[in-house]
């Protein structure tokens, strides 16, 4: 049986197309989120399609509920082969109109929910030898923006904590990646479009060892 495919911020987008490429493949989907009644309704509409998957709902900024999520989802799908965190919190506006207190709600999703993921699956795959997490990281970490700068600053700071935990992991059988998307996802544009980008999921999660990529820049 193949090993289940947990989405950490899985909602409409991104995670919904990585849920259906690797569904279709015959992978069981692990749908972790803030918002219970969004996740319900994703999770059946894969059951719909003819695809396992299982929500639990979880604030991955919060250390122990997104601990008690995965745990639901391991007991019931198995282990993880793959962990994507699509997570993000943005607070949009002006940069000298904001406080400190929305960049740290933003920072403490954007980063911390990567740092809590981290903490609770990487020792498990380096114990095992093998494993993927794989980051959507976004095209405002190679440029400050003044109207969206609690976002850009978050993911300016996790593609630089997901470069650290590569190193952490250089020279074992885990695989940890980010994919910095530089456009705004839209169903009608031809490059960023949710199924085009979840293609480059699919294409990291088969490169083997000694042929994977660390970061795409797409």
């Amino acid at each position: 049986m193949k090993g289940n495919i947990t989405l950490i911020g899985a909602g409409p987008g991104i995670s919904q197309a990585v849920a259906r490429r690797f569904g279709r493949e015959g992978h069981p989907i692990g749908l972790v989120g803030r918002q219970a009644l969004r996740l319900e309704a994703l999770r059946d509409e894969l059951r719909g399609e003819g695809i396992q998957a299982m929500a639990a709902p979880a604030d991955a900024a919060n250390p122990h509920e997104l601990q008690a999520a995965l745990e639901t989802l391991r007991d019931s799908l198995g282990h993880a082969d793959m962990v994507l965190f699509n997570a993000s919190a943005v607070v949009p506006g002006d940069l000298l109109q904001q406080d400190w207190d929305n960049f740290r709600s933003a920072f403490d999703l954007n980063v911390g929910g990567l740092f809590h993921l981290m903490r609770l699956v990487l020792p498990f795959y380096l114990e095992r030898g093998h494993g993927k997490v794989f980051v959507t990281g976004g095209g405002l970490a190679l440029a400050g923006d003044p109207d969206w700068t609690t976002l850009s600053v978050g993911k300016a700071a996790q593609r630089n904590l997901v470069q650290a935990y590569q190193k952490r992991v250089e020279g074992t059988g885990v695989h940890v990646a980010q994919v910095i998307v530089r456009g705004f996802v839209r169903p009608d544009d031809p490059k960023y479009n949710a199924p085009a980008i979840a293609e480059q999921f699919w294409r990291l999660f088969g490169q083997p060892p000694g042929q994977r990529e660390l970061e795409l820049i797409y």
